[in-house]
């Protein structure tokens, strides 16, 4: 929990839900473990400094007990909702509104909270909700059928190999890793986010298509529906959205995400789609647009319109 530094205003400081990116998934890479939050200070700092209270989760797994379901977009999203139920029990001078923001993967986290919030967590106001570079929708399984993988994605694959065992505690690196990225996935798996050493982001950055190749059919399916019961979105919200994001993401790919926007359009999510030029990061570039966003929900302000077709 992070309180600006000052007195509250009147009716208590606006509260931002802060969903991290991906640390990693094991128990060490609580980004509260670490002193820039594995990567996310500078955004925890940026809204702090606009004046809001963020509360920011571990994921389960990260910090506490049992093993990190990664992008197990459900229990995620609890998380989230869960911190601000937590905030609100420290007596803390807290405003009832809350925005949503969350990072990569992330965003698939605050997505989530945005969708189950009328059934798991009714009693709390949720204004708006903020996607940056928002893993969304993730097909991994056909980039590696296509020979498409960029280097980041054959960095993060044991994290990936990881989120599917903790479903189906049978499935392995060898399901799908060859070479050296098979003998570098157990170091990758126990790293944490801007951990990985020298040798293992190596072996990414040179990895070819053998490198990542299911050893049979059953290995694709068990791999490719792991990421389809997490992908979002599935339930219409009416929470005003504002999503920014790279036009050449190769992390969470352009194409993952375009099909994530278009469905949010088709079920009737009130979405704001902004896309910049470069790449994951990008989204630093509309920083100024997705904070005058996140002002305006708890000024009251009009919602900006959305940028689905009609």
């Amino acid at each position: 929990m992070f309180l600006p530094k000052g007195d509250a205003p009147a009716g208590g400081w606006p509260l931002v839900a802060f969903a991290h990116g991906t640390s990693g998934v094991v128990r060490d890479c609580a980004p509260t473990n670490s002193p820039v939050l594995f990567g996310n200070d500078t955004l925890v700092a940026g809204l702090l400094d606009d004046r809001k209270a963020v509360a920011m989760t571990n994921y389960q797994g990260l910090d506490g007990p049992g093993k990190a379901p990664y992008l197990d977009a459900l229990s995620s999203g609890y998380d989230v909702l869960d911190s601000v139920r937590a905030a609100r029990a420290l007596g803390l001078p807290l405003s009832t509104d809350i925005v949503l923001v969350g990072l990569s993967q992330g965003g698939r986290a605050t997505e989530s909270a945005a969708e189950t919030a009328k059934t798991y967590a009714p009693e709390l106001k949720i204004l708006g909700n903020v996607l940056l570079s928002p893993a969304l929708h993730v097909d991994v399984a056909q980039s590696i059928e296509s020979k498409t993988l960029s280097p980041g994605q054959y960095l993060i694959l044991p994290y990936l190999v990881e989120g599917v065992g903790y479903g189906d505690p049978g499935y392995s690196f060898d399901k799908v890793l060859h070479g050296e990225s098979r003998t570098a996935a157990p170091r990758v798996e126990a790293s944490c986010a801007g951990q990985f050493n020298a040798q293992d982001l190596a072996v990414a950055r040179s990895a070819t298509p053998a490198a990542a190749e299911f050893v049979d059919d059953n290995a694709r399916r068990v791999f490719a529906d792991f990421e389809t019961r997490g992908n979002l979105p599935e339930t219409a919200t009416d929470i005003p959205t504002y999503i920014a994001r790279g036009a050449a993401d190769d992390l969470v790919d352009t194409a993952w995400s375009d099909l994530a926007v278009s469905e949010m359009c088709r079920i009737g999510i009130p979405v704001h789609d902004t896309v910049v030029p470069g790449g994951h990061a990008a989204f630093h570039a509309d920083t100024a647009q997705w904070t005058a966003f996140i002002n305006d929900r708890f000024a009251g302000a009009p919602v900006p319109a959305t940028t689905c077709a009609r």
